[in-house]
């Protein structure tokens, strides 16, 4: 009876494989939706990407998950297929890893790669030891097949038995393959892609229930706590160094090693967001990040960085109140974009093989250390329009800041003082 049970167990987990990891079949009403596979990514991905083999990469967070879409029509014929291995949540080191792990195992030749401001921020008290280089090795290393040094991993294929193993048997992954089964009607069902794409649908029921602004809402506390929560720096104290720079200064080593082209992108965030930064006091900290990018930019790729993250038509979009039929067209909540937008930004960085009609110039911007603080002063421009035409939006972000803050805070839309502080100002 107990093995029945586990044969029964095994061959339904494998033919509806809820979270993409044994490549089966995607049959449309039975397993073409992957509802839980997000909650998978951090153990199938790794293994989805080499199974996949493809010519072009995606790497980021969350962001990029579910803005930038592996099956754009702008992706080269040659660079296809693409996948997206972008994991919420993910530090820049792990993001650094999982691109070793990729460029070692498949013929990836094109990787973009979104950069976030929240991702580089550090304290001195962020790790008991902030300059060991590499890090201590950690869990999910254990799924890579490289080391940092690009050795082979002799734990990749124990890791790699186990997971297969304890998935395929597990009474937690029939759960939700019955789930899966019984979700393929909802149009708006979570689901995570073969190219491992994130579409996002599921906001959509959450905005239709709850609206559009408690999502604005809960996004502009989370950011703003974390922007006052401690004393945040680019570089650890008394140097010029960082783990997360030092990642995204591996990761270049490791395309150039490769002779793999890169292109870093800095994601669009809506104006709330931005001002939630500018807001909190964090605005030069912002610019120091960007300058500290082309920096690097320069030294290891002598490439410039597509910046989307400034004021602009998008980035600016009304916030929708209605909960029913108002969906807004470029963003889901001030830190995460549309697929809408991410074409646009694919467009943009893929411009070569685009049509012309579809690239739209006034989005983003190429900056480089010969162009960066003509761009910052534009965006510093572009701030101030926006605190002139918006002064609703201003005032409701200062109160969460003040709320934060636990203070009472006086200062009119008219007369906020533009945090535009001089970068010799922080060092």
């Amino acid at each position: 009876m107990l093995l029945l049970l586990l044969i029964t167990t095994a061959g339904l987990n494998y033919l509806v494989d809820p979270y993409g990891l044994f490549g089966t079949s995607r049959i449309a009403g039975f397993n073409e939706k992957k509802p839980t596979a997000n909650t998978r990514v951090r153990v199938v991905k790794p293994y989805q990407v080499t199974r996949v083999q493809p010519h072009a990469l995606i790497i980021g967070n969350s962001r990029p998950e579910m803005g930038l879409d592996p099956d754009h029509e702008c992706w080269p014929v040659e660079k296809r297929p693409v996948y997206s291995l972008t994991t919420p949540g993910a530090s820049v080191y792990m993001q650094m890893r999982q691109t070793q792990h990729a460029l070692a195992s498949t013929p990836a030749n094109l990787i973009i790669v979104g950069v976030d401001f929240l991702d580089f921020l550090v304290t001195p008290e962020n790790h008991a030891d902030p300059y060991q280089w590499p890090p201590a090795v950690r869990e999910f290393e254990h799924r890579l097949s490289v080391t940092t040094t690009g050795q082979d991993n002799d734990t990749y294929w124990r890791q790699s038995i186990r997971d297969y193993v304890t998935t395929v048997f597990s009474l937690d992954t029939l759960e939700d393959s019955l789930q899966t089964i019984a979700s393929q009607g909802n149009i708006n069902a979570s689901n995570q892609t073969e190219r491992g794409f994130n579409p996002a649908r599921d906001y959509l029921d959450i905005i239709h229930s709850e609206g559009q602004a408690v999502l604005f809402r809960q996004k502009n506390d989370q950011v703003i706590s974390t922007l006052l929560g401690k004393n945040w720096s680019i570089y650890h104290a008394g140097t010029r160094w960082s783990r997360d720079f030092e990642a995204l200064k591996q990761l270049m080593e490791t395309s150039k090693k490769h002779d793999a082209e890169l292109i870093l992108f800095i994601n669009p965030y809506h104006a709330q967001y931005l001002e939630s930064i500018r807001q909190t006091g964090k605005w030069s900290l912002f610019e120091q990040w960007k300058r500290e990018l082309v920096k690097l930019a320069d030294n290891y790729t002598n490439n410039a960085i597509w910046d989307f993250s400034g004021y602009n038509a998008y980035t600016t979009e009304a916030e929708s109140v209605d909960k029913t039929t108002n969906v807004m067209d470029w963003f889901w909540e001030p830190a995460h974009y549309r697929k809408e937008l991410g074409d646009l930004m694919l467009n943009r960085m893929l411009g070569n093989y685009c049509p012309k009609e579809t690239v739209k110039p006034e989005f983003g911007s190429l900056i480089s250390v010969a162009n960066i603080e003509l761009h910052l002063t534009r965006q510093r421009a572009a701030a101030q329009t926006y605190v002139a035409n918006n002064p609703l939006v201003i005032t409701k972000i200062q109160k969460l800041v003040s709320q934060k803050r636990g203070t009472q805070n006086t200062n009119s839309p008219a007369n906020v003082k533009m945090d535009v502080t001089s970068h010799d100002g922080i060092q």
